[in-house]
């Protein structure tokens, strides 16, 4: 790994992407999007201001994890089947994801798509998580070293049907 990554905690339900097309009155969801987005650019100035943009190819990791309605069971194993039920619900992860990449443009890095290789997931915040009870976010983005850009690409390995 390089030594040019950064790591660091969004406190706070996360938020889908949401497009607003400029007429009319702007959508409440939209709004919410953006108090997300001021949300993820004060974390990473609070903990990193005054680094460079990274650039190149970037990788970013980022974990969405949403808080448990009061009406969730409150039993561990009921909680426990309750959250894989209802975590396979909208949004989905890649919202919130073009979300965070948004928000982190022209903070982290010069545009989300240096963002060439990265992974991401969703799920429920811990109940024994008593810092974050209405849900967090966490990233890790980083520029790839130069061994890490190896290996064949994925259209190599298909399979030639000429």
């Amino acid at each position: 790994m390089n030594d040019r990554q950064y790591f660091f905690v969004v406190p706070g339900e996360p938020c889908q992407w949401t497009a607003w097309p400029k007429r009319g009155p702007m959508p409440p969801a939209f709004a919410r999007m953006q108090a997300w987005q001021e949300e993820i650019r004060i974390a990473f100035w609070n903990k990193y201001h005054g680094k460079l943009l990274l650039s190149g190819p970037i990788f970013m990791e980022a974990e969405f994890y949403r808080g448990i309605p009061a009406s969730a069971p409150k039993g561990t194993e009921a909680l426990q089947r309750w959250m894989v039920r209802h975590i396979q619900t909208k949004p989905d992860r890649t919202n919130y994801l073009k979300a965070a990449e948004d928000a982190l443009n022209g903070v982290v890095f010069v545009d989300d798509s240096h963002v060439v290789k990265g992974s991401e997931r969703k799920w429920y915040s811990r109940p024994d998580q008593p810092h974050y009870p209405g849900g967090y976010s966490v990233f890790r983005i980083g520029e790839m070293a130069p061994g890490e850009m190896d290996g064949l690409p994925l259209v190599e390995q298909v399979p030639r049907w000429v």
